[in-house]
């Protein structure tokens, strides 16, 4: 599927995704205050990037603490 997000007038496309990656990033979009059927902010795209960003390291912070755990 194709996922195009509009911010401050410009529309971007990310093409030919994965349809359950397609639902994942609507949904965390959407959480974050992006919606695909209108026009957005800088400040809700950047909201949103964080809240993956803070994911993303979160799950990092697990696995490092995962990967400790089972070395001792």
């Amino acid at each position: 599927m194709d996922l195009t997000v509009s911010i401050k007038g410009l529309r971007i496309k990310a093409k030919k995704l994965d349809n359950d990656f397609y639902e994942f990033i609507k949904s965390d979009l959407e959480e974050s205050g992006v919606f695909l059927e209108q026009d957005n902010s800088i400040e809700s795209l950047f909201t949103a990037y964080l809240r993956l960003a803070a994911k993303a390291h979160n799950y990092d912070r697990e696995i490092e603490s995962i990967i400790k755990e089972i070395e001792s």
